[in-house]
């Protein structure tokens, strides 16, 4: 069984994270709280260095199933693009936040991505009538997502 153990920091300095991955689970702990998610898509190994990019999406109880058919249906393009190291799904065990983990060589990889064709092509149904985010009742709050960088304690 595998376990990779990374703590990570915001780069802003303002929330510190542990993240451990044993198996087909990951936890994902700050100093106030502890939240277990299960992997249901993932690529290559977490490693303690690079950038580690937490992209939360709260969806509603009753669309979880919709929510992750999209996911696991995805064209997996960004596994091509320069600087990816690795990716995480992660459905909630106890929560209604949904996090796609990536996790790049550099943050310019990942800004690199967000302005790629593969990245367009990955969200091209953003803000259309096909879109998961204009799916009435699957988001319950607008997706937001921060970046860490390891630390070593």
């Amino acid at each position: 069984m595998l376990t990779v153990k990374v703590n990570i920091i915001e780069l802003n300095e303002k929330q510190q994270l542990s993240i451990n991955e044993i198996g087909n689970n990951i936890w994902i702990a700050s100093e106030a709280q502890k939240k277990k998610y299960e992997i249901i898509d993932q690529a290559n190994t977490l490693q303690t260095k690079g950038i580690i990019v937490l992209n939360c999406i709260p969806v509603h109880d009753e669309k979880r199933r919709r929510f992750e058919e999209r996911f696991l249906n995805r064209p997996r393009l960004i596994e091509n693009e320069p600087g990816f190291v690795a990716i995480r799904v992660l459905r909630p065990v106890q929560d209604d936040i949904y996090i796609v983990l990536t996790q790049w060589q550099t943050e310019e990889a990942f800004r690199n991505w967000q302005a790629s064709t593969a990245y367009q092509h990955a969200h091209r149904k953003r803000k259309t009538q096909q879109g998961i985010d204009q799916e009435t009742g699957v988001l319950k709050n607008k997706p937001y997502h921060k970046l860490y960088r390891p630390i070593t304690n």
